[in-house]
């Protein structure tokens, strides 16, 4: 008869498994049976970057009063190891329009396991346009890329871009994600 068997790979630490392949060898007491190799990898894609504005059913701490200028990200593990995403880098948001920052990073310690989409949420307001300090001139923008990065431990670190067009003036932004196959455009109050 044929004997099927499952076992879960574990590492001692996050990245503790090197990807590659391995040979698998199937034995019946000391005998060697059988062999065939397994391809360890962790292959981790952005899905999509969702804006808390136009996703308010999500899991958002609405707390603040400036949640909705918050950020998720949708990381999907493809292959057949966990990762671990360390950070996610943002470069072209409105937050580094605000601070003049060409990319600002959150720090994170989020498990991706395989065959999985991990949603991810922002550690800032990414598409926040103005503070009590300053503002983005939105009207002088125009239609901006903005690139996410995932810095994960195993495997290629995924990146993830959206066009966002900017209207309005520097007191009264109106953001619109372009890419999204919809055209609908909502201030950066969250309002229509």
């Amino acid at each position: 008869g044929e004997t099927t068997t499952s076992f879960e790979i574990l590492g001692r630490y996050e990245d503790s498994v090197p990807t590659g392949d391995y040979e698998l060898v199937a034995l019946d007491g000391d005998e060697q049976v059988d062999t065939t190799t397994l391809t360890l990898e962790a292959e981790c894609a952005i899905t999509d970057v969702l804006w808390a504005a136009e996703n308010p059913d999500m899991e958002w701490d609405k707390n603040s009063p400036v949640w909705d200028k918050n950020a998720a990200v949708l990381i999907e593990n493809k292959g057949n190891i966990p990762s671990l995403l360390t950070e996610i880098q943002w470069t072209g948001a409105p937050i580094n329009h605000l601070l003049s920052t060409e990319t600002k990073s959150y720090y994170h310690e989020t498990r991706l396991p395989p065959g999985e989409t991990t949603t991810v949420y922002s550690g800032g307001r990414i598409y926040r346009t103005e503070s009590p300090h300053s503002s983005v001139d939105c009207g002088e923008l125009g239609t901006e890329s903005l690139t996410v990065t995932a810095i994960v431990q195993v495997g290629d670190n995924p990146s993830y871009s959206q066009q966002i067009r900017y209207g309005g003036t520097e007191q009264s932004c109106d953001l619109t994600i372009t890419d999204n196959g919809s055209d609908d455009s909502l201030s950066e109050n969250g309002d229509l």
